[in-house]
Parts: structure tokens; C-alpha cells; sequence
């Protein structure tokens, strides 16, 4: 696949700012939450395979009520601002900090972090900075289970259970099974998501 495509189809956002919208802006996630709980369910597979970009680790989560392209909008100005928004002076930017990245703040006062993406179409690679205001941290394998439980669930219109949890994790997500008080967190987050998207759970 093309790689600048391939980097287009895990973006929410237009080059040059590339933003992983399923593992960092939660108003991207519920829109797909509201979209695949009504497909159906031989679609499942391409949904599993949409959560890949949940990652494998932690990673923060943005809560608030701004949209991607307002985000986009607040940081890009201000690199104008700052004469470091094309490609060399963008580039040029990162690569004075110290750390290859740098943070900025949008108009809601969250804080955005900054490196330098891998392609030269989408060079701009942001993110929530952790601890940031309006962000939640997530720990990807257990909300992994709980939105694949939960879409399982609403495509065959039935309650998400732990049976079900476990036959998603064992056929799709290649993961072990949960007992019932391991399952708690992962309901937790599943309760969670179905009712700001509000889905049947």
C-alpha cells in the first residue's frame, strides 16, 4: 500500500497534521462507536481491525468538546505564528528542542504534543500530552475488549456479557480469557462508551 494512504486511512485529520483519532480524540471514537454498533455482523473483522490503532500500551485519550479540526486549526496558527508550520521550518522546529518534540496549548486549554510525523505529506504528528486537561489515560488491550464486546453485542442485539467478552478475546483479539472480577474494569469502560455514544448495552 501507498504509505501516504495507509497514513491517511489512521488519520481524522487532512495532511499535514496527522492525528490517530481512535486512541486520542474520544468525539472520533464515539462517531465509530455509533457507526458499527448498527452494522452488521460479518462486518465485525474490519472493526477489529480499525481497534489496531488502539496500539499495544497506554495512551491518552482527549475528552473534551473541541473537534479535530478545530485542534488542528488552534496549533496550526500558532505555528504560523511561530514561521514553523511548512515542512523545513517545521522540521527545523522539532528538531531544537531537546526532546524532538514540543508541546502547545488550544483554546480549551488542553495541552497538544508535537514531533515530527514519518511522511513528508503528513509531517505534523500530534497528540494529547499526558495529564493534559480534558484527557483520560486507557490502557489499550482492556478498552480493546470492551469496544469489540460491545459492537459484538449490538450486532447480534444482545447483552454483552462475560461469555461473549471472552469468545471476542479468544477468536478475535487473540487474548486470554477474563474471570468475572478481571472483567470489572473492562465493563467499566464498556458501560462508559455506550452511554456517551449512546448505544444499547
Amino acid at each position: 500500500m501507498n504509505p501516504v494512504l495507509a497514513i491517511k486511512g489512521k488519520s481524522c485529520t487532512p495532511a499535514p497534521v496527522i492525528l490517530n483519532g481512535w486512541k486520542h480524540h474520544q468525539g472520533f471514537l464515539i462517531l465509530q462507536i455509533q457507526k458499527w454498533a448498527s452494522a452488521h455482523e460479518r462486518t465485525f473483522p474490519l472493526f477489529i481491525a480499525k481497534l489496531k490503532m488502539l496500539g499495544d500500551s497506554q495512551f491518552d485519550l482527549y475528552t473534551g468538546k473541541m473537534s479535530p479540526e478545530e485542534i488542528v486549526h488552534d496549533l496550526t496558527t500558532t505555528l504560523k505564528g511561530f514561521k514553523a508550520y511548512e515542512f523545513d521550518s517545521y522540521t527545523r522546529w522539532i528538531k531544537s528542542s531537546t526532546q524532538l518534540f514540543w508541546q502547545l496549548s488550544v483554546s480549551d486549554d488542553s495541552e497538544w504534543t508535537l514531533r515530527k510525523g514519518d511522511s513528508e505529506d503528513f509531517y505534523i504528528h500530534i497528540h494529547p500530552a499526558r495529564y493534559s486537561k480534558h484527557t483520560q489515560r486507557f490502557k489499550a488491550n482492556p478498552l480493546r475488549t470492551a469496544l469489540a464486546t460491545l459492537i459484538m453485542a449490538n450486532m447480534r442485539h444482545e447483552k454483552p456479557g462475560l461469555q461473549l467478552m471472552n469468545e471476542v478475546r479468544r477468536n478475535y483479539l487473540a487474548l486470554s480469557d477474563v474471570t468475572k472480577p478481571m472483567a470489572k474494569e473492562i465493563f467499566s469502560f464498556l458501560n462508559h462508551f455506550a452511554r456517551i455514544a449512546d448505544v444499547p448495552h
